[in-house]
């Protein structure tokens, strides 16, 4: 069933020292990879092709390699899958008029099916992957958005949130988060050891935290780095694991080997690389960039302003926010705003929905005062984005005569 919870921390943020066989390793600089247009691989890790930008309607978020390392899916923002060499294609969600972004593939354990997930912690399935709640467990909102995801066997898998939280579904085990600890940066991504007897989390700042049978080989927290980290992969023994930058820069750890990385030839910052997949048998791996280049940065955080239109785009200190994307019934109205920084925004207006009676087809809509608080500003391609809002309104059956949400919005792929 659906399980969230906080424990002891097993291996936090830690030193850069030798561990067993956890020693940091970087390979050279000028070390090189075989490119085929958002995909480079390296060491024995073929490049099967990918999608040309132009054919792109959102940009690639993640990659997921086949179990025999001779294929590999990716993801675009968008729900859209890609499949390349002996990896099948299942399905997708992709399409024009979708704006909750997606953020993570996984292949089930035989690769004939994948899980992909969207920053509200939402799961489709695909081939023989089961439903996101096996167990007949409900759908609960996560504490923050959703950065990753991780098979944990054929009928479960994990979510991990920006915010450390490990959420599992169906046979998955919980094994510790980081929920609710102090973080330094956000969590970006989560690897599996071989057995899924454990997980890895990494943050953007280079931090692991292992939990479980994962055992801690190091990590880039604490250390300079020319940006930030988006991706692990683990080796196939689980003693070791890579990290990979925005950058394409690559470091290694425990008995992960350096095959190379973009080294001193980046990619540019609108196509930043967004993630990275080994090879089964540990001897290569490939590197993906968005394909499609970004938007521009927004200079101050912004939200989703009318997410059920597809030319809608981020706005700052927005009139209107629209709550139910599918199909518009619950929306924030005539918002002022009385702060708005970079960390948070505080406003008010109304909450205007469907009373749905006697249906929603029939029902007439209402609205009443309500407090608006916006936090949690994530990276996206449009720059900061805030992914969480909490608004209070008027409830007269309600204790106190009062409701409060807290839920988290729409952002643009990361």
């Amino acid at each position: 069933m659906l399980t969230r919870q906080r424990t002891t921390v097993v291996v936090g943020l830690m030193a850069l020292t030798a561990l067993g066989q956890g020693m940091f390793g970087v390979g050279p600089a000028s070390a090189s990879g075989r490119s085929t247009g958002s995909i480079t691989s390296f060491g024995t890790a073929t490049s099967y092709g990918a999608p040309p930008s132009s054919g792109l309607a959102a940009p690639i978020v993640a990659l997921a390699s086949t179990s025999d390392g001779k294929g590999y899916w990716l993801l675009g923002g968008d729900g859209g899958v890609f499949n390349y060499g002996d990896a099948p294609f299942y399905g997708s969600e992709g399409s024009p008029g979708m704006r909750v972004p997606f953020v993570g593939i996984a292949p089930t354990p035989d690769g004939r099916g994948y899980w992909i997930a969207n920053d509200f912690g939402a799961v489709d399935n695909f081939g023989d992957a089961p439903p996101e709640s096996p167990l007949g467990a409900p759908f609960v909102f996560p504490a923050a958005p959703v950065a990753g995801i991780a098979t944990a066997s054929a009928n479960g898998f994990w979510l991990v949130g920006a915010d450390g939280g490990v959420l599992s579904f169906g046979e998955a085990p919980f094994y510790g988060s980081m929920g609710g600890h102090a973080l330094n940066a956000p969590v970006v991504g989560m690897a599996a050891t071989p057995d899924r007897h454990g997980y890895w989390l990494v943050a953007a700042d280079g931090g692991v935290f292992s939990f479980g049978d994962a055992r801690f080989y190091g990590s880039m927290g604490g250390r300079p780095q020319g940006a930030p980290v988006v991706g692990i992969a683990s080796t196939r023994d689980g003693q070791g694991y890579w990290l990979v930058g925005a950058d394409g820069g690559v470091f290694s750890f425990g008995d992960a080997h350096f095959y190379g990385s973009l080294g001193l030839t980046p990619p540019p910052t609108t196509t930043p690389v967004v993630g990275m997949a080994a090879q089964p048998n540990g001897s290569g791996y490939w590197l993906t960039t968005t394909g499609k280049g970004l938007h521009r940065p927004t200079p101050v955080p912004s939200v989703l302003d009318q997410c059920t239109q597809s030319a809608a785009g981020p706005a700052v200190k927005p009139t209107t926010i629209v709550l139910a994307c599918g199909d518009g019934n619950a929306l924030l109205t005539h918002l002022t705003w009385s702060s708005w920084t970079s960390t948070t925004a505080a406003g008010s207006g109304f909450y205007t929905h469907n009373t749905c009676s006697p249906n929603c087809a029939l029902g007439t809509f209402m609205s009443v005062p309500a407090d608006v608080r916006l936090s949690y500003p994530i990276d996206t391609r449009a720059g900061k984005e805030f992914a969480s809002i909490s608004y209070t309104f008027a409830n007269p059956s309600a204790p106190g005569g009062r409701s409060t949400f807290t839920v988290v919005v729409p952002t643009s792929p990361a």
